[in-house]
């Protein structure tokens, strides 16, 4: 929990992840469209010849959906055989690291949110990716039943 983070500066949000789940970050011109796209899965790039699977981490805390032109970096976050690419538009990453970390008060969150730490720069949630991806999971199953 106290490792280091990679973080997303998401509207006002301060969104981490554990480096130690990045495989890596690509920057993709614009979003391929979907037809019928539900949800917050917003499309699919490639990393290193894998297929990952992108959602949109705007819409995922309910706000408007990023863009579909212009520069998106994704985040794509490994488990095993877990991909997952977190598409942050063109929000600033940053790092914060284990050792500012340690002094800082947690508490635990709920839903796409592990926690949350409480940092001289204001709080910084720790992202539940485990949980968008059970989930982008059961929306991908859904749409694959309909016809």
């Amino acid at each position: 929990m106290f490792g280091d983070k990679l973080v997303i500066q998401l509207e006002g949000a301060r969104l981490a992840v554990d480096t130690s789940a990045v495989a890596g970050i690509v920057e993709v011109d614009g979003m391929p469209f979907l037809p019928g796209r539900t949800g917050f899965v917003s499309g699919v790039i490639s990393l290193r010849n894998e297929p990952v699977t992108v959602i949109d981490l705007k819409m995922a805390f309910g706000a408007w959906p990023s863009p579909t032109k212009g520069t998106h970096r994704v985040i794509v976050v490994r488990d095993k055989a877990v991909l997952l690419g977190l598409d942050a538009g063109e929000a600033p990453i940053s790092f914060y690291w284990a050792e500012e970390l340690k002094t800082c008060p947690f508490r635990k969150g709920s839903g796409y949110i592990r926690g949350e730490f409480d940092t001289d720069d204001g709080p910084l949630s720790l992202l539940d990716w485990k949980t968008l991806f059970e989930e982008t999971t059961r929306i991908l199953h859904l749409e694959g039943g309909r016809g």
